[in-house]
């Protein structure tokens, strides 16, 4: 049903009058949709979109579609069997055990945004570096601009420690091209580099930039740098999680992916930033995901668009016949709060009790399959066999 054909049911249900006296119409037309939401999830208003991340073994947070409303599925976009079922749990629950459960969601929010965490087993990541001392398998050394290279065994992402330093103003970052050789053929080009790094201070970082090979000097890895988290969010003081994409990185000389023993993290900035810590670089394959969901818009423009709130009298409502009398009676309670006439009182008073038979029956018809979270207590790991 388009914009227009919702303003001539309106008319007519505000007694054939006009809808001049309702101010800001699409501004209502969105509070009535959202008052829709909040009592049904319309099975129009099911999406299926590919996750924007491939999902890591140990990368816990990934963005979601910004009309996200309400989780419902989440699975391998291939090969999916039986076992291939996501649980939702509770924040907490969530953190506490994410190192023995596997095929567990939650849906949280950091800074006004909403954020999909999943631990799913998919592949073992493989290690280059523990991190653990700055001594231990090779030195780290500092790159111009670093200093004050040291192990710290306080904060640490995993493991015993994890390798501390300083920045100048310039930047600059810590290097190592001693460590024991680790065989990377089958991450080559494919997998996503994964590292944990402790801020104590954003003010004037601009992006972090890696080099990996076997050497530093001739032949070697650059990907591209990266200027925010793994998840799309902006560096923050505490633990962030880096991810570079090995697809696409730029090879200088010939690289011998079954002998990788050199690595160079390096910072831009424009303020010195003291006690930085890198905790464990992995190399992750991940692999791609399909996401179900409840979108939180109930309307789309001409071009197929997804929106909180109309703009044209060409945009469409996604409802069907079954649905958008509920649209259309949440309309005209809101609009005879506006009308004020003699009839308002008759009008909210007459929608409403339309409203209390059409939600329980569409209820009935489409009852609604977002994905609950659940608790449990004295649970079993599951682990992915």
């Amino acid at each position: 049903m388009t914009i227009t054909q919702v303003k001539e049911h309106l008319t007519g249900m505000g007694h054939g009058g006009t809808l001049n006296k309702v101010r800001n119409i699409e501004a209502l037309f969105e509070r009535a949709a959202n008052n829709l939401l909040m009592k049904v999830k319309p099975v129009e208003a099911v999406r299926l979109a590919a996750l924007s991340q491939t999902v890591h073994d140990k990368l816990y947070n990934y963005s979601l579609p910004s009309d996200f409303g309400e989780m419902i599925d989440l699975y391998p976009q291939a090969g999916r069997d039986s076992h291939d079922m996501a649980f939702r749990s509770l924040a907490e629950a969530f953190d506490r055990r994410k190192n023995l459960d596997d095929r567990i969601i939650s849906i949280e929010a950091d800074g006004g945004s909403k954020l999909l965490r999943i631990n799913w087993k998919v592949r073992s990541p493989k290690t280059l570096h523990s991190m653990d001392s700055h001594t231990s398998n090779g030195t780290w050394s500092a790159v111009t601009g670093a200093s004050n290279v040291e192990t710290d065994t306080i904060y640490r992402y995993s493991g015993g420690g994890s390798v501390r330093f300083d920045l100048t103003a310039t930047g600059g970052g810590i290097e190592n091209t001693g460590m024991t050789a680790v065989d990377l053929t089958d991450e080559d080009e494919i997998a996503s580099i994964v590292i944990p790094v402790y801020l104590g201070s954003t003010t004037g970082l601009t992006s972090f930039s890696i080099r990996f090979g076997n050497d530093l000097t001739a032949n070697y890895w650059t990907p591209s740098a990266v200027t925010a988290q793994a998840d799309g969010t902006a560096f923050r003081v505490g633990w962030n999680i880096l991810r570079f994409a090995w697809a696409g990185a730029t090879e200088t000389g010939t690289v011998a992916p079954s002998t990788i023993d050199s690595f160079r993290l390096t910072i831009t900035g424009t303020t010195a930033i003291s006690d930085i810590r890198v905790d464990n670089i992995l190399f992750a394959v991940g692999y791609p995901f399909d996401l179900k969901y409840y979108s939180k818009y109930l309307f789309k423009n001409s071009s197929g668009t997804w929106l909180s709130r109309p703009t044209s009298d060409d945009d469409t409502v996604v409802l069907d016949n079954d649905g958008v009398n509920l649209f259309l009676y949440e309309c005209l309670v809101a609009m005879a709060q506006q009308m004020e006439g003699t009839d308002s009182a008759f009008d909210v008073e007459f929608a409403k009790n339309e409203l209390k038979t059409l939600y329980p029956a569409y209820q009935g018809m489409h009852p609604t399959q977002v994905k609950k979270a659940r608790t449990s207590y004295g649970m079993l790991p599951r682990f992915r066999t």
